[in-house]
């Protein structure tokens, strides 16, 4: 059964000409999976026929390059002659009522098929952060969300694909719940936001640096270290820091396209 990661977008805060912002495909078999919806993610999906074939939607957390492009994806699955069933929508459970506000302010209450789209194209449902429930989204495949440190409620995702795991750090500073999530995944994509950053940047805020997320992945003892989330400003600098600093875990640059495939790990 093949078992992949295709990043669609990495872009921290905007989309630039070379990558939209967050969003990965996570397919298991005949099972995908949206992790992140940043802005530009909804063209990507429309470019692969992938609109209506998606069995469900994570979203680690609310800030606007992780999500805002569910709203176009909504209106693509809902704008046709023959719109596909709801699929799950999971956010942070303490994030489920900032979603129903924007569906509020998307909604257009004249045309009955977007009255209120994202309650129509989606089951949204919460991601309890506490690292001990799993949601069940196929036979064989099941994702649990920890504590992530940002600025607002954030997840940290592990995700078991049979005998294979997949962790996303989402945005976050260095915390046990990112830890948890990645330690002894196969394949985990960490953000990598700051070749140098504020301390308080770090902390209050919820970021890494370059050398932190070697760390952290070294830390967490993973397969394979995939560096995302990249500003745009110095992309070869933070790869090289990030790889300097994960010690023997090998490290993958992320690209618009990139294709990673998740398999158990020989350590």
């Amino acid at each position: 059964m093949t078992t992949r990661l295709t990043v669609l977008g990495f872009r921290a805060g905007r989309p630039d000409a070379t990558s939209a912002c967050s969003g990965y495909l996570v397919e298991h078999g005949d099972t995908r999976i949206l992790v992140d919806c940043g802005p530009g993610i909804a063209t990507q999906l429309l470019a692969r026929g992938l609109e209506h074939r998606l069995d469900a939607v994570l979203l680690t957390h609310l800030h606007q390059d992780h999500m805002f492009d569910v709203v176009p994806l909504a209106f693509s699955r809902l704008l046709t002659k023959a719109p596909p069933a709801r699929i799950p929508l999971l956010v942070p459970d303490d994030s489920v009522d900032t979603l129903a506000a924007l569906d509020d302010w998307v909604a257009v209450p004249t045309d009955p098929a977007v009255g209120r789209p994202l309650a129509t194209a989606f089951d949204i449902a919460p991601l309890v952060r506490d690292g001990a429930s799993p949601v069940r989204l196929a036979d064989d495949v099941t994702v649990t969300a920890f504590a992530a440190r940002h600025a607002v409620p954030s997840a940290s995702l592990r995700f078991a694909l049979g005998d294979r795991t997949l962790a996303f750090s989402s945005d976050t500073g260095w915390c046990d719940g990112v830890l948890a999530a990645a330690t002894g995944a196969d394949v985990f994509v960490c953000e990598c936001t700051y070749l140098d950053a504020d301390p308080a940047m770090l902390t209050e805020h919820g970021h890494l640096t370059a050398e932190l997320t070697g760390r952290l992945a070294q830390a967490a003892g993973v397969g394979r270290l995939v560096v995302s989330h990249l500003l745009g400003d110095d992309d070869e600098a933070s790869f090289a820091a990030a790889r300097a600093a994960a010690g023997p875990v090998p490290v993958t640059a992320a690209s618009a396209g990139l294709v990673v495939p998740v398999e158990p790990a020989v350590r």
